[in-house]
């Protein structure tokens, strides 16, 4: 069977940690139907569903028995698309915008390796219990293989650097290179052979077309990749956002296009084409004006970021705030004077991306939910309901939501008899919910409890904050004036003091009264961090923060205590 070696290798390695379990009373969401299957009761053994029943079973070996009768069981969700290389900062893509004086790449390649367990975290607690890395240096593997293997994570899939006809400057100049440059045949072949020793999981081309470089002229090095790559029971992955492209992608031997076409609206014969090549298609729609908003500054400040982003990604959005018109980097000048035309480019291409997602959905083509997770302004595991959210704004229902998050992504990878629905014989990978998303997408946000590879992980559990963390987080929120994610961040009776000990305010209500009327009043509210100490659970900020036309300079001392801003202290 055609994949069947990387199944049992996936099997074998989910046996590792694997753990058991017996679930009561349980309401599971078929993800083919839309159906619920009411007072199911599940036995789990070593991290896989061995049996589902509506009768009692019996507890023969005292395996932990939870009960969840009120709630919903869905499988865990798959992002089919993420870059583990690049960590969704203002500085990860020099190659886009250069502002390596600011932040060097070496610099940002480290903070990318840094983040990877927190990432494996926030992935997890939003439900997402399998992630795709379509492309990245040859680190890749040690993400998988090492950095997942010793810790909490959702199942790591990855690849090695991308087969592309065209090799960014920027990128180039690591000795580990994300992209590499292939323009014959041979080329092909030593990247292949180079990589199948590290045991790939797919393999990626980054189907880059120009007027120099017409699709055609590299088709038959696509063609050979593809024959590589199946030859060897490997899917192939292409990024291909021209019709022509994808068109010829897939008559080359493409399994996975994962972007969208943005060029042109796309026709029957070409979804015709997906369905008789069992072609999954990856609309990643949120991605593209991401890097926008980033260069502008004006993050969309979803919820899921500002509560689950990593902070200090997260506050490299605004720092293009900072900048004066005098000392703003040239290369972001550019985006600050035709904001209207830029939003007119992205709105339209919204609009064409939508219509041909829906229409391939309506035609029948295997559709899977990827976020494109580590580019500029693209957060991992916090961008993935916003782009479901997309999605559904593109005309799809909740139903094939979900399946274009579970099943569907399953399937795309050749990964349907193990993960993707609640069924005996699958691994245990399990969301617990207290709302049905089938009603109302949203109710993704009701998570109670996600069970991976049978343990239960309580979501208040999986990410467990630094205290410098918690204070960036709460800084995010200020900058963004969203009163509520400001507010979540400090403890219900929290202490405000001037130094030394003068009483200020107490407690949250009295802090939302106080900001919410600033937050409403002064739409350029901004505080950067001039300086930042930590000291144990003290963090000690230099804050300098803009009220409209007038500056003023703050020394803030926060105090945590049980992962909430308890204390702060002021030094005017």
């Amino acid at each position: 069977m055609k994949y069947s070696f990387l199944v049992c290798m996936a099997l074998l390695s989910y046996s590792l940690y694997a753990q058991n379990l017996m679930i009561n009373n349980a309401t599971i969401i078929d993800v083919h139907t839309g159906e619920l299957v009411e007072k199911q009761q599940l036995l789990i053994e070593n991290g896989v569903i061995t049996k589902i029943s509506k009768k009692a079973l019996k507890n023969k070996n005292k395996y932990q028995v939870i009960d969840v009768n009120g709630k919903y069981l869905m499988p865990g969700m798959i992002d089919t698309h993420i870059h583990f290389f690049q960590t969704g900062s203002l500085y990860t893509r020099p190659d886009a915008i250069d502002l390596t004086s600011v932040v060097s790449y070496e610099e940002e390649l480290a903070f990318a390796e840094e983040l990877v367990n927190d990432s494996f975290k926030r992935y997890l607690r939003l439900g997402i219990t399998t992630v795709m890395d379509v492309g990245g240096p040859f680190s890749n593997f040690k993400v998988r293989d090492t950095i997942a293997a010793e810790n909490t994570s959702p199942n790591v899939y990855v690849t090695g650097p991308l087969f592309s006809p065209y090799q960014p400057e920027a990128l180039a100049k690591t000795a580990d290179v994300p992209i590499a440059k292939i323009t014959s045949i041979e080329d092909a072949t030593a990247l292949f052979n180079k990589m199948l020793p590290y045991k790939p999981d797919f393999i990626k081309i980054w189907y880059i077309a120009s007027p120099e470089i017409p699709a055609e002229k590299t088709y038959p090095i696509v063609k050979h990749i593809a024959q590589l790559a199946h030859d060897n029971s490997l899917k192939l992955a292409v990024h291909a956002t021209q019709l022509n492209t994808a068109i010829l992608a897939v008559k080359a031997g493409a399994d996975i296009l994962v972007h969208s076409v943005d060029d042109k609206e796309v026709t029957e014969e070409f979804a015709q084409l997906l369905k008789e090549n069992n072609v999954t298609y990856v609309p990643t729609l949120i991605v593209s004006k991401n890097y926008f908003t980033s260069f502008t500054g004006t993050p969309s400040n979803h919820a899921q970021d500002l509560n689950f982003a990593n902070p200090k990604t997260y506050r490299s959005l605004t720092d293009v705030q900072r900048y004066t018109k005098e000392t703003m980097p040239a290369v972001l000048k550019r985006f600050q004077g035709n904001t209207d035309g830029f939003l007119k480019y992205y709105d339209a291409n919204t609009v064409l991306m939508n219509k041909n997602l829906k229409f391939l959905q309506e035609q029948g083509v295997n559709i899977a939910t990827g976020t494109d997770a580590g580019n500029i302004g693209t957060m991992h595991a916090s961008s993935y309901l916003q782009e479901i959210e997309a999605m559904e704004k593109g005309g799809l229902t909740s139903l094939q939501l979900l399946k274009a998050a579970t099943i569907n992504a399953a399937r795309g990878f050749g990964l349907e008899n193990i993960l993707g629905s609640i069924k005996e014989g699958k691994v245990a990978d399990i969301i617990i919910l207290d709302e049905n998303p089938i009603t109302d997408i949203q109710n993704l946000t009701t998570i109670e409890s996600v069970i991976k590879d049978g343990a239960i992980l309580k979501v208040s559990d999986i990410i467990k904050e630094t205290p410098e963390q918690i204070v960036q987080r709460q800084v995010n929120a200020y900058n963004a004036r969203d009163i509520d994610a400001f507010i979540a961040t400090y403890a219900d009776d929290v202490e405000f003091f001037n130094f030394p000990n003068e009483p200020g305010s107490k407690g949250k209500e009295a802090l939302r009264n106080q900001f919410n009327a600033m937050f409403k009043r002064v739409p350029n509210l901004y505080c950067e961090i001039k300086k930042r100490i930590v000291i144990g659970n003290k963090v000690i900020d230099r804050e300098h923060v803009r009220f409209g036309d007038q500056y003023s300079d703050v020394v803030a001392i926060y105090e945590i205590e049980n992962g909430k801003i308890s204390k702060v202290t002021f030094l005017e």
